[in-house]
């Protein structure tokens, strides 16, 4: 990932390899790239590909980008159904980069209280500005930023924290945050935030291909005590279409099974019992009571 340079409060890890980056009084961010290393994210090439063209790149050579009006990264909005990885993502490039996370959820910021929401909203941007370079995430954020035209909550009060992001997020860009929204519902995200300017980047999210979860699959078999008889492009046919999160699944599972089997290699089997685990697409766990249909 990046490593921070001193004077911008963050501690150098040891063994980090990638962009030097400093922060100084005026948030201008000075960038040597002398170490740096190409940001991968395994299994989902067009979106590591936009990464490092749209994000790393402009960061990485800002001085160019700056000769060509281009200051710093545009925020980004990442959208799909759930379990395509938007999240997994995020956190990969966060991860790389290096610098400090601020996070905007449902859980940490909404408030039953008048203003209080926007109160935490305005403080969290703060955080990020002053910690800069940074990255705010602002995760499920149609809890937030749904169409101001819509009814179902407190209008006034949802349309002063709508407000309140439209002001704060050009802000936080100009002083060196990077932002990144996630949502599972682009339909009912204020068409206010989806214009040039707030958000420069819509990103669809689809389900894995199985060519992109076969290339998962072989990177992390890789990384494990898997034999011969374990075939990638099988597994990756029968998860196609699943969330990424079943496919971690799987892969514990059979490592899992491994063990419980006495088996020092992860073999085929293994892997065929743990996706027989998954529930079938289009079954439900039934859970509590179940009528005798029959009677």
């Amino acid at each position: 990932g990046f490593e921070i340079s001193p004077n911008s409060n963050q501690e150098i890890e040891e063994g980090q390899k990638g962009v030097l980056v400093s922060n100084s009084d005026d948030n201008d961010i000075e960038v040597a790239s002398d170490n740096w290393q190409r940001f991968t994210l395994v299994g989902r090439p067009e979106l590591e590909q936009f990464f490092n063209e749209n994000i790393i790149d402009i960061v990485i050579h800002q001085k160019q980008y700056e000769r060509m009006g281009i200051d710093f990264p545009g925020a980004t909005i990442l959208f799909g159904p759930p379990g395509c990885g938007k999240t997994y993502a995020v956190d990969r490039l966060v991860e790389y980069l290096g610098w400090q996370r601020f996070d905007i959820d449902s859980s940490s910021i909404a408030s039953s209280y008048i203003h209080d929401t926007s109160k935490k909203i305005s403080e969290v941007f703060n955080s990020a500005i002053d910690a800069a370079p940074s990255i705010v995430v602002i995760d499920e954020m149609e809890a937030f930023l749904t169409d101001r035209g819509m009814t179902g909550r407190s209008g006034m009060y949802h349309i002063e924290e709508v407000a309140e992001f439209l002001r704060r997020i050009p802000e936080a860009i100009s002083k060196g945050v990077l932002v990144f929204a996630i949502t599972n519902m682009i339909e009912l995200i204020d068409p206010a935030f989806l214009r040039r300017g707030r958000f420069d980047h819509l990103v669809e999210v689809k389900m894995a291909t199985s060519e992109e979860i076969e290339a998962l699959l072989i990177s992390k078999f890789s990384e494990l005590p898997v034999d011969d008889t374990v075939d990638a492009s099988i597994i990756a046919n029968k998860l196609e279409g699943r969330p990424l999160s079943d496919v971690s699944f799987v892969i514990r599972e059979a490592g899992r099974l491994a063990i419980k089997g006495s088996i020092e290699y992860i073999n085929m089997q293994c892997f065929l019992e743990a996706i027989h685990l998954l529930h079938k697409r289009k079954e439900k766990p039934l859970i509590g009571f179940v009528p005798n249909q029959g009677e």
